[in-house]
């Protein structure tokens, strides 16, 4: 057959396999200033979590703010905040709480700020935090139009639009939103969407000062919590599924965020250079979850609550604050039938959830390779390494973070997820059912999310709000029964109606008690039962769990003080062996004049209490022994030679006890008491003069 004239028959184009996507919407060069869609994602994402400010403090704000002493210094803190470990301004000290410890001054810094300026003031606080919320949504948005684009016309309806409704809706982002310590998170990524768009504007318009600004941003952002440092992996990601310049382009957009990478590595490693690993703390098993797993049950739990995570991702029910240390493991009825905490392989879950992420690395990994050999850029599988990859850090697959799991771990990874699905909405769904059921599916989804979100603000009301709602979910927890005891004992405390009273610490002693046998020799616990006795008036085991924490944390003054009040309380209410047995435990514990003291009290027990008139005085004698000075012991052995009828060696130290304090009422009185019983009538008499003069309220009928 001739050939047409001028015909130029084209050269046939490689095949290409295609992904089931559809094509990318075309950035306009000179796209039309359009602020409505960024307003309405900053609008959502602040209404999502605008109850919040009216709301108090609640479970780690004191560990950021209220009971740091770096933070309550406010400007002058700041210089202790930038060269300490976090959790230094809280213990006093520096611990190794977590391997690698935390180094999160830029966010610390901004509670200091406002503690400078306004102190305590949590509705501001949580003001903040959802201003922060809204424009990660406006960044994101800026972020994703400038990779996926979108049509002018019908920007509501775009992946990017979309992908950010999505991401602002979900309810797993409450635990950082609505709690105010958890603004290190929003920050971090915040400064770390500042500096991917930072990368793409240079890449667009060549622009020196955005390039060296998106360094500035990303080292802000690790400044504020180290785990953008993902981004360092999203970034070029990025850049490969959807190019915007050459690979020497993309080379040059990186190079300022890993100079300023290992800026901030290199200033951790001088803050940490003297850092002193606890070993007590680095083994307790609240801050190292598998310390009691065999290396098999290690993996095959980790496996189940990185399925969780994907359960959660999908349906964001039930949520929790609370996964200390062995919850979802295990419910309470389990653990106290003596199950082992954690699963092992042959929990279908842990499989399930092996399988599940070995396909989600996979066909990441794949569309990544395709993309590479210049196949069509996959939203979902460039969606799946998303989630992936700033997920693993959190999961303790390589090294134990400190925890089980928390829902705040999935803040950056949910990135993914959001926009897998706004791509099902407009592509898949769209396609194959119709606009009209998809956009029904997307505003079911955002409804109920939204829903799910608002409700959920609430339990972050305070502490008691929080661990009434989550005490039932987090069935096999520790931390949550402990908490909810010790919120149980202070509204026992507020309580004027003495069996409402009775009824309250009954319920805090029953989740305390639950708490140590979930982990025994849980330190908290210990505490708050003590006390929770102590209300009730049962002194016996006050003493017993206050000698328990006593030992674990003998160095604390509190717990040590608080033993030493209930031994006096039992004392005073006619249970000298309550009395005896924490003094003896305290006597292991104190020193020095505090030592001597105790051993005055103890003296005191066996003679007033038991009149054991040879045991008081070997004890009041132990007393002197430590602490000549001791005119308390002095007093007291002189009424015990008194009532041995040794007057002589009483009036002996009752005169050494005035040598001391000659102010002394109450031994003024008893030498003039003794006196008087030995005839010296206007010695005596002379004595107890003194002592009323000093004090109008003895008399010799009172003592």
């Amino acid at each position: 057959m001739a050939k047409r004239k001028g015909y130029t028959p084209k050269k046939k184009e490689p095949e290409q396999v295609e992904a089931p996507e559809t094509p990318i919407e075309k950035v306009e060069e000179a796209p039309k200033k359009n602020y409505l869609p960024y307003f309405l994602v900053f609008a959502f994402g602040f209404l999502l979590y605008a109850n919040t400010i009216s709301f108090e403090y609640a479970l780690d704000d004191k560990l950021y703010i209220t009971a740091n002493e770096f933070t309550k210094k406010g400007f002058s803190g700041i210089k202790d905040i930038w060269t300490n470990d976090l959790m230094v301004g809280f213990f006093g000290s520096k611990k190794n709480l977590v391997e690698g410890g935390r180094y999160r001054p830029l966010a610390l810094t901004t509670h200091a700020i406002e503690w400078q300026l306004f102190e305590k003031s949590p509705g501001l606080s949580h003001f903040i935090n959802v201003v922060l919320y809204g424009l990660i949504g406006v960044l994101l948005l800026s972020v994703l139009r400038r990779i996926f684009g979108w049509k002018e016309k019908k920007w509501w309806w775009s992946l990017a639009f979309l992908t950010v409704l999505i991401y602002l809706a979900h309810p797993l982002h409450t635990e950082v939103t609505a709690n105010i310590k958890s603004r290190d998170e929003i920050m971090s990524l915040l400064f770390a969407l500042l500096a991917f768009r930072s990368v793409l504007i240079y890449i667009d318009n060549r622009s020196n000062k955005e390039l060296l600004l998106s360094g500035v941003w990303f080292i802000l952002s690790l400044f504020s919590k180290e785990s953008s440092v993902t981004f360092l992996g999203v970034i070029p990601l990025t850049l490969i599924f959807f190019p915007k310049g050459n690979l020497k382009e993309s080379l040059t957009a990186m190079a300022p965020i890993a100079f300023f990478t290992l800026v901030y590595l290199g200033i951790r490693l001088v803050v940490f250079a003297d850092q002193g690993a606890s070993l007590d703390v680095a083994q307790e098993l609240m801050n190292k979850p598998y310390l009691q797993a065999t290396d098999s049950e290690r993996m095959a739990s980790i496996f189940f609550t990185m399925g969780i995570y994907l359960k959660l991702m999908v349906w964001p029910h039930p949520l929790t604050h609370d996964y200390y240390p062995f919850h979802p493991f295990r419910t309470f009825a389990e653990l106290e039938a003596g199950a082992r905490p954690y699963v092992d392989w042959s929990d279908p879950w842990s499989m399930v959830s092996l399988v599940l992420y070995a396909l989600i690395f996979g066909y990441g990994l794949f569309t990544l390779y395709q993309r590479i050999k210049g196949r069509t850029a996959s939203i979902i599988g460039y969606g799946l390494l998303i989630y992936f990859g700033t997920f693993i850090l959190f999961s303790n697959l390589f090294f134990d973070i400190g925890a089980f799991m928390n829902e705040r771990f999935l803040f950056i990874p949910s990135l993914g997820y959001a926009l897998i699905f706004a791509y099902l909405f407009t592509g898949v769904i769209e396609k194959k059912l119709g606009n009209k059921v998809s956009s029904f599916l997307l505003i079911a989804m955002l409804v109920g999310f939204s829903g799910k979100t608002i409700a959920r603000n609430f339990a972050w009301e305070n502490d008691r709000s929080l661990a009434e709602a989550d005490v039932d979910t987090s069935d096999g927890s520790a931390k949550v029964k402990m908490t909810m005891g010790s919120e149980l004992l202070e509204k026992a405390k507020e309580t004027a109606n003495p069996q409402q009273k009775a009824k309250i610490l009954k319920e805090g002693e029953q989740y305390c008690l639950q708490s140590l046998k979930i982990y025994p020799g849980y330190f908290p616990p210990l505490d708050i039962i003590g006390n929770i006795y102590f209300e009730m008036g049962n002194y016996p085991y006050s003493v017993h769990y206050f000698i328990q924490a006593a030992q674990k944390k003998s160095n604390d003054a509190r717990i040590v003080t608080n033993l030493e009040v209930v031994a006096n309380t039992a004392a005073e209410k006619g249970d000298p062996q309550s009395a005896i047995k924490g003094y003896e435990a305290l006597i292991a514990i104190k020193r020095g004049k505090e030592r001597s003291r105790i051993y005055s009290s103890l003296g005191e027990v066996y003679g007033k209490n038991l009149n054991d008139l040879a045991n008081s005085k070997k004890y009041l004698a132990k007393a002197l022994e430590v602490d000549p000075q001791n005119a308390a012991a002095y007093q007291k052995i002189g009424i015990v030679y008194a009532m041995m009828s040794r007057a002589d060696s009483a009036i002996i130290n009752f005169s050494k006890a005035l040598e001391i304090e000659p102010e002394n009422a109450r031994v003024l009185l008893n030498l003039g008491i003794l006196y008087n019983q030995l005839g010296d009538i206007q010695r005596g008499n002379n004595y107890i003069q003194q002592a009323v003069a000093i004090d109008p309220s003895v008399s010799p009928g009172g003592n």
